[in-house]
């Protein structure tokens, strides 16, 4: 294999037409890829920000579909199913939608496995646009809008709290009165609604997101449910012009399981190929990226309901206290690291990172359980994965993955830098680290 991440755009959309199971969509899946911006790097979605679906909500850990087109196009036989363990916003599903391809996507995450499937499931673009409008034309706010659900952070609405506030009153009532009346909808349409709504929270709130976290304005002026009405127009424009573009999109052929994937994927039985980006050992908590997110739109009742979900995330961070299990994944270096980090405990800035790391791989680990089974001799498992550090000790992702599912049959037969990042001051901030793609061959 070439490093098909290097891929010019139009190679890849000459590529992607070859692909397309119906020579008849050769010109949806061109256009739909030309709408990428080919400057930004292939592993993450900052050059999907035009592109059909994609730009239905900003999801920056994504890998872009040209990175899924590529793979597909690189690989030394035909693929009619794809599974993604980690569906995210839906790329890979939606790639193989636009090509008539099969897919598998896992998503524990339940706002986003609403947005994956907002994008596999067609919804009349006319029939959504009028009962959007009846909705809000004829909104209502009820008093149950006004209220906190029980648990939810006191942030949220105004006052908040030490003058920390996320929403001013009117936003916070409008989105939930808003949620509230979506309910009778038919569930399709009511779940491209939570989509396109969930788009536009944090435009109209009083903080920011990312890498490190939630952050609140320091200035600008505060957004109005005017505002916020304004943005979510302007979401479900987009949003129709892309359903009445793309009407003639097969239909079927892909299933979205909701939980965990080291337990979902018990249920898939097959595929072609695996394509994933798995959260990376960063000690980020990806469940608080999302926290505006579920919150609002009624993913999380109680904070028991937060509690479940983040114990069924990947062992990537150190915001939940992990239960202890017995080492699975096995690798030299992976060893000298933790014990590395162990020695370096009381520079790190929490003590628990050196056992998260072990987690971590050995959640992986299972992840290749599964795949050994899912995938025949030959196939492929292909990741997007970035390495980490703390404390000045590098943690080589790609040279300790392939250690670890050497002895389950799998080979790297491929590995590449995508891009450099520069390390975070919380884990060190001294280091250009890389974001690899690896391509294992089953035995």
């Amino acid at each position: 294999m070439t490093d098909f991440w290097a891929t010019e755009l139009t190679q890849t959309v000459r590529n992607s037409e070859k692909l397309v199971q119906r020579r008849t969509r050769a010109k949806d899946v061109a256009d739909w890829l030309e709408e990428y911006a080919d400057e930004g790097p292939t592993s993450s979605n900052q050059g999907a920000a035009k592109v059909p679906f994609q730009r239905w909500f900003h999801f920056k850990e994504a890998f872009s579909p040209k990175f899924v087109a590529d793979v597909l196009a690189s690989l030394p036989y035909r693929v009619n199913r794809c599974v993604d363990p980690f569906g995210g916003s839906g790329t890979t599903a939606m790639t193989c939608r636009m090509l008539g391809l099969k897919s598998t996507s896992i998503e524990v995450n339940p706002f986003l496995a609403d947005l994956i499937e907002a994008k596999l499931v067609p919804v009349s673009a006319a029939g959504f646009c009028r009962r959007y409008e009846r909705l809000i034309s004829t909104l209502v706010i009820n008093d149950i809008d006004t209220r906190l659900v029980s648990g939810m952070p006191p942030t949220l609405c105004e006052p908040g709290v030490a003058g920390r506030v996320v929403f001013a009153s009117d936003v916070y009532r409008t989105i939930r009165a808003i949620v509230r009346r979506s309910k009778r909808w038919d569930a399709d349409e009511a779940r491209l609604l939570r989509v396109l709504l969930g788009s536009v929270l944090v435009a109209n709130s009083n903080v920011t997101i990312n890498g490190k976290g939630r952050r609140y304005r320091r200035s600008g002026s505060p957004k109005s449910a005017a505002d916020l009405i304004a943005s979510l127009d302007y979401a479900v424009d987009a949003a129709i012009a892309d359903l009445s573009r793309f009407a003639g999109l097969p239909k079927g052929g892909h299933r979205v399981l909701r939980g965990d994937s080291r337990r979902m994927l018990s249920r898939v039985s097959e595929a072609d190929v695996a394509v994933f980006s798995p959260p990376y050992p960063n000690s980020f908590d990806y469940t608080d990226v999302y926290n505006l997110e579920l919150w609002m739109l009624g993913y999380l009742g109680s904070p028991a309901d937060n509690a479940a979900l983040r114990k069924g995330t990947f062992r990537s961070h150190v915001q939940t206290k992990w239960q202890q299990t017995s080492q699975r994944a096995t690798s030299a270096t992976l060893a000298k690291v933790v014990t590395a980090l162990s020695q370096r405990r009381g520079e790190l800035w929490n003590r628990n990172i050196p056992e998260m790391v072990g987690f971590y791989f050995d959640d992986l680990y299972t992840i290749f359980e599964h795949l050994r089974r899912i995938l025949q001799s030959g196939h492929h498992a292909v990741v997007a994965i970035g390495d980490s550090q703390y404390a000045g000790v590098h943690i080589d992702v790609a040279r300790i993955l392939g250690e670890c599912v050497a002895p389950l049959g799998f080979a790297l037969v491929k590995s590449g830098a995508i891009r450099s990042m520069r390390a975070s001051s919380q884990h060190g901030g001294k280091f250009d680290l890389s974001e690899h793609c690896l391509v294992f061959e089953r035995a």
